[in-house]
C-alpha cells in the first residue's frame, strides 16, 4: 500500500454522501437527455451575412472598408474568395 491508498473518512454518513453527489453531479436520466440533429447542409454556414456564397470564408472579420474593397474585387472578378488575384 501506498502513501495516500486509503479512503478519506467521511463526515457525514454514506446516504447522505450518494445525495449530495447526486444533487452535485446529476443522475444522468437518459429520457431528459436534449439530442441534437445535426443537418449537413449547415455545416460551415456562416452566420454574418457578409459571404458571398453563404459559407464561411472568414469575412465576418474584415473592417466595413476591408469588406467592401473585398466584396467590390470579388464582383468585378479581380480576385476569388480567399483574396487572391485572378
Amino acid at each position: 500500500m501506498s502513501k495516500g491508498s486509503r479512503a478519506r473518512p467521511l463526515s457525514v454518513d454514506q446516504s447522505t454522501f450518494t445525495s449530495n453527489w447526486d444533487l452535485a453531479f446529476g443522475k444522468k436520466d437518459k429520457d431528459m437527455q436534449i439530442r441534437v440533429k445535426e443537418n449537413p447542409e449547415e455545416f460551415g454556414k456562416c452566420g454574418c451575412g457578409r459571404s458571398p456564397n453563404g459559407k464561411c470564408i472568414g469575412w465576418h472579420g474584415l473592417t466595413e472598408a476591408e469588406y467592401a474593397d473585398r466584396k467590390e474585387k470579388y464582383e468585378t472578378g479581380k480576385q476569388d474568395l480567399s483574396g487572391k488575384d485572378i
